[in-house]
């Protein structure tokens, strides 16, 4: 299947303020079918406004068509088919004119999947602009061309996977959907594969930021033995305080708040995080089945890469732990199994953060165990990359790579985790650099502040770690 996708930015006063977008695939489809599909929502963010209408076309003519809505995806994508009154005949054609988003007052993007403009230019992911034929799973050359035509001199477009004005790729429409444009004024710092874009101006260094960036790129990449892929990281200027980001497909769209001032530190954990969801990865479906390894993967190595860089201090290195790991005893939802967790990620913001604690702590004590178990020649990243070579890898896959590269049973630890019993620190997680000790800690009863060392909330015993004295 070919999918070939031109995009032609329109400008107005001094940001992009609508894309004209046309779509060609040979995909044929038949009466009372979907010819394209689109998410109508996920997660809550709804598809881009639409001026006008699709208009499709094949070699007979209009294609007529009617919307309907699609059984969910993972409860949290709802998607929706234009259903063809006939049978297709010969190549599609799609054309259809988006506008960015407009985000609601007082709204905080969580996650960042939409198309938002900004001074200078728009950007965003596939998943809030793009319709596609057949399914996501569905294989397709894709085709991208930027027009550009229609916007000031200088202007660029950018796509995760290209800097250049036209590109190539063969890919699933799951990861293709989940990649990032964007198009405008826009800056960059490039070193090989690896690239940094944002508009207008940063809150911090650009060239700084950018070499840390890449500098960790270049050691997760060999450490995980990576395909060698392109990585880029976009920054977007938040219209409301705050920041955050999203890991997509070999790419970061990154949120920095209005007016807030940006640590390098915290953009190099943040970034670090983000970098790791390019590897590890592991079946969770339901929601929560393997959330604690993908995001307690993320947690881990990237709190532990920096301080075997050079970038970070060990001193430094115990404030992060303590910040995530710690966190796991001030969240109030923190008894909660794995599968309960899961029902509520999207409805209490305190549940998503307790597979980021408790991944971390599991796979701290793990790696300790595995090296005890094997003398020191295995450890935790053993293990992961036994798993990077499936394509799809579930709990028990882990369980027996740790067994066979070790001789270790942690089915036992791995099912008291999943029940949400509190795990004990062993004193050679982290590299045995620090020393646990438990104290008491102050909750955090606030959906947005459950990882943060807040001196409030009733106390409660927890885990705070040491820097071991030389």
């Amino acid at each position: 299947m070919f999918y070939d996708l031109t995009i032609a930015p329109h400008w107005s006063t001094d940001t992009v303020s609508a894309l004209d977008v046309r779509i060609r695939t040979d995909s044929a489809a038949e009466k009372g079918s979907p010819v394209f599909t689109y998410f109508h929502d996920l997660v809550t963010i709804p598809f881009c406004p639409l001026e006008g209408s699709f208009q499709m076309k094949d070699s007979l003519g209009t294609i007529p068509y009617e919307v309907k809505s699609l059984p969910a995806i993972m409860n949290f994508v709802h998607p929706e088919g234009l259903i063809a009154k006939r049978d297709t005949s010969g190549e599609i054609t799609l054309s259809y004119r988006i506008l960015p988003r407009i985000q609601p007052q007082d709204y905080h993007s969580s996650p960042y999947f939409d198309l938002v403009a900004e001074k200078g230019g728009v950007n965003g992911t596939g998943t809030t602009f793009l319709c596609y034929p057949g399914t996501l799973e569905d294989q397709a050359v894709i085709s991208l061309t930027w027009d550009l035509s229609a916007l000031p001199k200088g202007c660029r477009g950018i796509w995760t996977f290209s800097s250049d004005s036209h590109a190539e790729k063969q890919m699933a429409f799951g990861e293709f959907l989940w990649t990032v444009f964007a198009c405008g004024e826009v800056n960059s710092k490039e070193h090989g594969n690896t690239g940094f874009y944002w508009f207008d101006t940063l809150p911090f260094p650009a060239e700084a930021g950018a070499e840390r960036i890449t500098k960790m790129f270049e050691v997760m990449s060999e450490m995980f033995h990576d395909s060698g892929e392109d990585y880029r990281v976009f920054a977007r200027h938040n219209h409301f305080a705050g920041g955050g980001g999203t890991a997509l497909t070999r790419s970061y769209l990154y949120g920095y708040g209005k007016n807030d001032p940006v640590d390098l530190e915290d953009l190099q954990d943040l970034l670090a995080h983000e970098m790791v969801h390019n590897w590890p990865a592991m079946d969770d479906n339901p929601p929560g089945k393997g959330t604690w390894y993908i995001e307690g993967s993320a947690e881990y190595y990237s709190t532990m890469v920096p301080m075997e860089m050079g970038i970070r201090s060990a001193a430094k290195t115990a404030e992060v732990i303590n910040s995530k790991a710690g966190a796991y005893w001030k969240n109030p939802m923190h008894r909660l199994s794995n599968e309960e967790l899961g029902k509520r990620y999207w409805t209490d913001r305190r549940c998503q953060r307790v597979p980021y604690a408790r991944g971390i702590l599991f796979l701290a004590n793990a790696d300790a165990a595995i090296q005890k178990a094997s003398g020191g020649k295995k450890k935790l990243l053993d293990v992961e990359l036994e798993l990077l070579k499936m394509p799809n890898p579930e709990p028990e896959d882990f369980l027996k790579a740790v067994k066979k590269l070790s001789g270790l049973d942690l089915r036992e630890a791995y099912e008291c985790m999943c029940r949400g019993d509190d795990p004990v620190p062993d004193p050679d997680a982290f590299g045995g650099y620090f020393i646990p000790k438990q104290e008491m800690v102050h909750e955090q009863d606030h959906q947005h502040t459950v990882e943060y060392n807040h001196a409030e909330g009733r106390e409660v015993p927890g885990w705070v770690w040491y820097l071991k004295e030389s």
